[in-house]
């Protein structure tokens, strides 16, 4: 670590203000950046380095052994990463709630037309079979044997028909920001 680093961090640690102010000056555009090339979203970007301030001055007594710029980058970087898991983990919550409202419109959740017709798209844009066994299964609320019979094929093939329709709108709607907004905000409050 540098005589100057050192010196800011050994500012910080003793909780002063100017000097944390320098370091939020000196890095919070880089960091910021960085953390938006994870999260790919500005407003998100913004709350997670603001956080890794919070959590900096919060814990200002811990002893940084490295360079002070790589341990923001570090602490952005693993703040981004937890962000990311629990968005992951919450996929299967979202995709649920889409089929929902895609196929019932009764779950008394609006999304905005341009959302619904993005979503109404990628269920087209499945492969045939798929798309025939995916609706359904959802639309008609069939079970996989009745499905089977219907189609004359094996509960089986249904099954994998549907998992494989899933596979591809979470992939295709996953890149709807405005859905994955939606919902998160729909998770917090239940």
């Amino acid at each position: 670590m540098i005589a100057e680093e050192r010196l800011l961090s050994k500012k910080i640690a003793e909780r002063d203000k100017n000097a944390f102010r320098l370091l939020f000056e000196t890095y919070h555009a880089q960091l910021f950046r960085f953390a938006e090339t994870y999260v790919c979203s500005p407003d998100l970007a913004e709350d997670i380095v603001q956080e890794v301030f919070i959590k900096l001055w919060e814990n200002s007594h811990i002893k940084i052994s490295r360079s002070l710029r790589s341990y923001l980058f570090l602490m952005v970087k693993n703040a981004c990463i937890d962000h990311l898991r629990s968005v992951k983990l919450e996929d299967k919550k979202k995709l649920k709630l889409a089929e929902a409202q895609i196929i019932s419109e009764s779950v008394g959740v609006n999304l905005d037309s341009e959302v619904s017709l993005k979503i109404k798209r990628a269920i087209d844009e499945l492969p045939d079979q798929c798309k025939e066994v995916y609706r359904m299964s959802v639309y008609s609320g069939l079970k996989h044997a009745e499905i089977a019979d219907e189609l004359d094929i094996s509960v089986n093939a249904v099954k994998v028909q549907v998992y494989r329709a899933k596979k591809l709108l979470k992939k295709k709607l996953y890149s709807l920001k405005e859905l994955l907004v939606l919902f998160s905000h729909l998770f917090k409050r239940v």
